[in-house]
């Protein structure tokens, strides 16, 4: 039995949840398209029928957004979500009709007939869990590594739309310096319309783009997963610089572990420093991490004595100033030229060409696989939004 001072200290934080809800003022506001995304993309990923932005109230579990459900609410009795705020971390369910802790909610012996649960918090910077992004579906399941880290990927998109509407509403207070203010919120809605219509339409045509060029429905989820987790590791780095963008050679050996562990052992880097612009930073992403993943699939890094070479340098003469980057794979099997273009083929000429105003050279020699770009520095310390 809790002790009466445990029992107070609950109730005092579950206070201080609540008044962290509310400071975000989301609570009862219209369906927006962009929460919209995250929820259609969970359902696709997790290939779930239910997909939720779930915020937890005092008495009621509000959706922000919802896939497949058709409700806008429900009571807090028997609600799933909450149990993940202990821990602040992915609650799986594989059958609620075996977990005492759910068996007779509501939930899972009503209408709705709950079995599969899947959540990831919402967990603010200073600590409260507000709700989840989650998936449901009616029968037993279990999820897959990879669908649990886009989860977790997708709840951190959440809060950073939250953050970014509180911080919004922030600056229409400073009504002391109203025309200064005003100037100032209305860059600082662009940006944010602008930062956050590209990332959901970078993920969405990723998405897109590889149920096009589909393999099994297994296959089709482990690329879209490790494609997103490879677009969430740029967006990471270009958060800690506020979007000033990021070191190349910091970049290379950020996404090249997120494909396998080991793979800093067998890709020897050499360049100097480079800072590039939030746009090259996430063509360069995406691109090394289609390289890194053919490698391992089909080229040098497919067997224990291949390796790979990365290196780039900055040339002065002739012309403008420019970066030469080149992935060159050594000790792999045959190479032969792929009897078609794929996403990841495109990603790495097409995108990657047109983001840095350079020239891309995809060189299949029985030997080795060599990729070559070659662009302008100027173009790559920009900052313009990624095509794909």
């Amino acid at each position: 039995m809790p002790s009466p001072d445990h029992g107070h200290s609950s109730l005092e934080r579950e206070r201080q949840r609540l008044a962290a809800l509310l400071r975000y003022d989301i609570l009862d506001t219209p369906r927006e398209e962009d929460f919209d995304d995250i929820v259609a993309i969970a359902s696709e990923v997790c290939g779930a029928p239910i997909a939720l932005v779930s915020l937890v109230d005092a008495d009621r579990q509000w959706f922000k957004a919802e896939h497949g459900l058709g409700l806008d609410a429900t009571p807090l009795e028997g609600a799933f979500c909450h149990h993940s705020f202990p821990e602040k971390d992915l609650l799986v369910v594989p059958d609620a009709t075996r977990d005492p802790r759910f068996r007779d909610s509501p939930l899972v012996t009503g209408p709705v007939g709950i079995r599969f649960y899947a959540g990831a918090p919402l967990v603010t910077p200073d600590g409260f869990a507000l709700g989840t992004v989650c998936v449901i579906d009616t029968k037993p399941r279990e999820l897959t590594d990879a669908q649990a880290r886009t989860l977790r990927a997708l709840a951190r998109q959440v809060m950073t739309l939250l953050e970014l509407r509180r911080a919004l509403r922030r600056g229409y207070a400073h009504e002391a310096e109203l025309a200064e203010a005003q100037a100032l919120q209305q860059v600082l809605i662009n940006e944010l319309a602008h930062r956050t219509k590209n990332n959901l339409a970078m993920v969405q045509a990723i998405v897109g783009q590889t149920l096009r060029g589909a393999g099994s429905v297994a296959e089709v989820r482990t690329a879209i997963a490790a494609r997103l987790r490879a677009l969430g590791g740029a967006m990471d780095a270009l958060v800690q610089t506020s979007w000033a963008g990021a070191d190349l050679g910091e970049l290379a050996r950020g996404i090249l572990p997120l494909c396998d562990p080991n793979l800093l052992g067998r890709v020897r880097l050499e360049g100097p420093a480079l800072k590039l612009g939030a746009r090259a930073t996430l063509a360069l992403t995406l691109a090394f991490h289609e390289l890194a993943t053919n490698a391992m699939k089909y080229g040098a890094l497919s067997v224990p004595e291949g390796r790979v070479g990365l290196s780039w340098e900055c040339l002065a003469e002739p012309g403008p100033s420019r970066l030469r980057l080149r992935w060159a794979e050594t000790g792999g099997p045959p190479v032969a030229r792929p009897g078609r273009t794929g996403f990841g083929t495109r990603l790495i000429r097409d995108n990657l060409a047109a983001a840095t105003e350079g020239a891309v050279t995809l060189d299949y020699r029985p030997e080795g696989f060599t990729f070559t770009l070659e662009a302008p520095l100027e173009a790559l310390e920009r900052g313009e939004k990624l095509a794909v």
